[in-house]
């Protein structure tokens, strides 16, 4: 709707800028129009974001409406048109421990404004998701990994699977490219669900992410998603991550990196903590999704 070339500030605003104002009324206040005008990226990321948050909350209550021809269970018929099954996991299992495990020992002494508790843990499975994950089944360098967001987006998630940036969306407001991003610290993929003191919901993925040989960065390139030949994904490097020592292998394969932070040796960049970077939502298995609460200390 909004062209990518910024108008500068002497210019007047875009007609299809009133347009979009008339589509998604604002609350101007006494404001002048010219304080609304979106003439940055960071702008632009901004209202494609709240865009996207209303397309998440049409798509559910579409799902989610009542349909009065049927006979069945508001509830099941709800859960019925996720397509998406969500099988509860015992507390006493060795799933729920390793779980808790991860998220206890990853969560950042930065990130220390709030605590989390586990709710439930479901262990899930999405028609198809299994199918287009086979091709990368056997690929070397598979790990769990955390996914946050917030909660109107989980109908869209549950129903449709992780999905990639619109093309219409600034590059610039990617740090790695335009691709689905992971974390090895949980409270990292927790900022993302982005919880209050208001709301204090939030929920999680845990996914088999097929990583294969990593295209590994100190520092923003959001050309990222154009990987060298033989990279499958990119590794953004932190300075902080999980202690390798630590790891838990499961029997398929996959690494669980639930290691307390320990700082990384190497070339330091800017960033804190890993994030894993993959362009194909093919090599993307959902695993787990975790209902937690957060306590805000301040």
């Amino acid at each position: 709707m909004l062209s990518s070339s910024f108008p500068s500030k002497d210019s007047k605003p875009y007609p299809t800028l009133y347009e979009f104002y008339t589509v998604i009324p604002h609350d101007f206040g006494f404001q002048k129009m010219s304080a609304f005008v979106i003439d940055t990226p960071y702008k632009l990321k901004s209202k494609l974001q709240m865009v996207e948050a209303l397309g998440e909350i049409e798509l559910a209550t579409k799902l989610l409406s009542d349909d009065n021809e049927t006979q069945e269970d508001p509830l099941d018929s709800h859960y019925n048109r996720l397509q998406c099954e969500l099988t509860p996991i015992e507390i006493k299992s060795e799933e729920y421990s390793m779980i808790e495990k991860y998220m206890q020992n990853t969560h950042a002494k930065t990130h220390s404004d709030y605590t989390v508790e586990i709710v439930q843990i479901f262990r899930v499975y999405r028609p198809g998701e299994s199918e287009r994950f086979r091709k990368f089944s056997g690929a070397k360098n598979r790990m769990l990994l955390w996914h946050g967001s917030r909660l109107t987006n989980w109908t869209g998630i549950l129903s449709q699977g992780l999905r990639i940036a619109p093309p219409e969306a600034p590059v610039t407001g990617y740090m790695f490219g335009k691709g689905v991003y992971f974390a090895d610290m949980f409270s990292k993929s927790a900022n993302y669900c982005c919880s209050s003191h208001v709301s204090t919901a939030g929920v999680l993925l845990l996914c088999e992410v097929a990583l294969g040989e990593m295209a590994e960065c100190l520092s923003a390139n959001y050309n990222a998603d154009q990987l060298p030949n033989g990279k499958l994904s990119t590794k953004g490097v932190g300075a902080t991550a999980p202690d390798s020592s630590e790891i838990k292998a499961l029997e398929d394969g996959v690494v669980v990196p639930l290691g307390k932070p320990k700082e990384q040796r190497g070339p330091k960049g800017t960033l804190q903590y890993n994030e894993y970077i993959v362009y194909n939502v093919d090599q993307i298995r959902m695993r787990y999704v975790i209902q937690v609460k957060f306590n805000f200390t301040r």
